[in-house]
């Protein structure tokens, strides 16, 4: 095994801790955590080399990654820099860029947008990044450092993708923050708390309503710009739709125009992290299994699985969840 050099990681969670397992073959990493426990089980595991008791412990390092919880991003940025100086390259995978702004030194911004429900070390995959685009934002010029971060993503076998920190929050709130948003203003506007049936349409459409609330709120004032706009845009479409319908108008082609644009993404597939497939199974015994027999068989990996117990509007009674397109196409092709 060749090492490459030092990378320190702060905070050691799920995105932290699978960022240190999928570079630990090829760096050393230098982990710190507020929680003794998260650092006493990532050097059990093999999942770091040594800790951090303080920032100027990372003076060695090719690379600072800062994995902690949004709110703090950049007061931990800044205290690096105030620490290390230009000694060391200082990253993070907060998931708004604008915040950063405006610091010296050589920083360069990152989102890998992959993730799961899960949160903790313990929760942390080596293929968790696994061809997850990861965007990169350089801030002050540093074009080497960008390349030197652009291959390290490449180690953690993710897809790196250049941006600026505008072009990042303009997109994220439009395709990310914007959806959060929406989904939670459904679920308030929609249920009462004691529901006992749903389709399964309000069910895959609010499925991300059950994500941090104070996570989102952190997102929601640090990319509020970019969030309000699309949200005005949002609420401006939907008055349109609701008024056409309410005028008894004709709207096939509203719904058209939205149905094309939807099945492109299922073709281009760019900055999708999710791959699913519906699949027709009968109500018998062995008939799920069989499934599964059959993907297994082939190599195919599901991430996820979920059988569903109302198929409105939906093509299956079987929704199968995919890590990356190689193992989406190959289950659709044997499952075809």
């Amino acid at each position: 095994m060749k090492v490459y050099g030092k990378i320190g990681i702060i905070g050691l969670g799920l995105i932290g801790g699978s960022i240190a397992i999928a570079l630990k073959d090829k760096y050393e990493i230098v982990g710190m955590s507020r929680n003794p426990d998260t650092l006493s089980y990532a050097l059990e595991n093999g999942i770091i080399n040594e800790t951090a008791q303080s920032y100027s412990d990372f003076s060695q390092c090719e690379a600072v990654i800062v994995c902690t919880p949004l709110a703090i991003v950049r007061k931990t940025v800044e205290d690096l820099y105030s620490t290390l100086g230009d000694g060391v390259i200082i990253t993070d995978v907060g998931s708004v860029k604008g915040m950063l702004s405006g610091i010296n030194g050589r920083i360069i911004g990152g989102h890998p947008m992959a993730g799961t429900e899960q949160s903790g070390i313990r929760s942390a995959k080596e293929r968790l990044l696994e061809n997850a685009y990861y965007i990169l934002v350089d801030y002050n010029g540093n074009r080497e450092d960008l390349e030197f971060m652009r291959n390290l993503v490449l180690d953690m076998r993710a897809t790196p993708v250049i941006m600026t920190a505008s072009e990042h929050d303009r997109l994220v709130a439009k395709i990310s923050h914007l959806e959060h948003m929406a989904a939670y203003s459904i679920v308030n506007s929609a249920m009462t708390g004691n529901e006992e049936i749903v389709g399964s349409g309000f069910m895959d459409t609010t499925r991300i309503a059950s994500s941090s609330p104070e996570f989102w709120n952190t997102v929601a004032q640090l990319n509020r710009e970019n969030l309000t706009n699309e949200m005005t845009a949002y609420i401006n479409t939907l008055t349109d739709l609701r008024d056409k319908i309410s005028a008894g108008e004709d709207v096939t082609e509203i719904l058209r125009s939205a149905k094309i644009k939807r099945d492109a993404l299922s073709y281009k597939r760019r900055y999708m992290t999710e791959y699913v497939l519906y699949v027709d199974v009968p109500d018998t015994v062995g008939s799920i299994v069989s499934v599964l027999d059959k993907l297994s068989q082939s190599g195919v990996s599901i991430n996820n699985l979920t059988v569903m117990n109302s198929r409105e509007g939906v093509g299956g009674a079987l929704r199968l969840e995919f890590k990356d397109e190689r193992g989406y196409k190959k289950a659709k092709e044997i499952l075809s």
